[in-house]
């Protein structure tokens, strides 16, 4: 195995870990929507420092590996690949983020997330998203490569045609915050924090979209962004200013 080979495997090590504890952030914050503690969630929000500093140290790997190595092919796209995915799970950490600090405004004004059914068939079904996006961290040797990479693009093909049903069922929970928004008394902040946190699992599945679709670059060269067969779902005007 080459010296650029073996460092590509630790470099795609690396970028599993984080994702795994990007996958324990999403977790945890979706579990103190029940009442966590604050001391957790504290300990949450902290968390997020350390995804940073990955997200630091694995570019300047990428950055050393390209001016040492000056790769081409499959071993180009491999760290585009890095680059990109690394810096959409540090987004998502960061959504991780929003989404308990929204939650703890929304605890501490007794809204019960547990009223909004959508809510959580949206959160299944980003949670099993970001599972199969995992997935694509893993690095084959060049042997394996060729067996493995049309099962691997169909992962991702499969997260991609997932993301219409994402939309869908944020727009089902977004219709739900409407039917009791006059129940808030003009609170218009609860109503905005309710619709953020759907917002953010929605985000969070987009960028699962854009590994997957910088995955299918990876493996194929074929950029398919923009060229999904499936048209996106129609995202309420009022929701668009919502980031989280």
């Amino acid at each position: 195995m080459s010296e650029l080979a073996k460092r590509l495997e630790r470099l795609f090590s690396k970028l599993d870990h984080t994702a795994l504890l990007v996958e324990q952030m999403l977790a945890d914050a979706l579990f103190t929507l029940e009442g966590g503690k604050d001391e957790d969630i504290e300990t949450l929000i902290q968390s997020d420092a350390a995804i940073d500093s990955r997200e630091v140290e694995t570019e300047r790997e990428c950055v050393r590996l390209l001016a040492l190595y000056q790769p081409a092919a499959i071993d180009l796209r491999r760290i585009c690949f890095v680059v990109k995915a690394n810096s959409d799970l540090e987004r998502i950490a960061d959504y991780c983020v929003k989404i308990v600090k929204r939650g703890r405004r929304l605890n501490r004004k007794a809204i019960a997330i547990q009223s909004f059914p959508a809510f959580f068939e949206l959160a299944e079904q980003v949670g099993a998203t970001y599972r199969k996006t995992i997935r694509l961290f893993t690095l084959y040797s060049e042997k394996e490569t060729a067996e493995h990479a049309e099962s691997s693009m169909e992962t991702a093909r499969a997260i991609i045609s997932a993301d219409s049903e994402t939309d869908v069922l944020f727009r089902a929970f977004f219709e739900q915050t409407l039917a009791v928004e006059q129940t808030f008394h003009n609170q218009l902040k609860v109503w905005y924090d309710l619709v953020a946190l759907g917002r953010a699992l929605e985000r969070i599945g987009d960028l699962c979209t854009n590994i997957a679709e910088d995955a299918v670059f990876m493996f194929s060269g074929e950029i398919i962004r923009h060229h999904t067969a499936t048209a996106p779902q129609e995202v309420p005007d009022s929701v668009m200013i919502i980031d989280g």
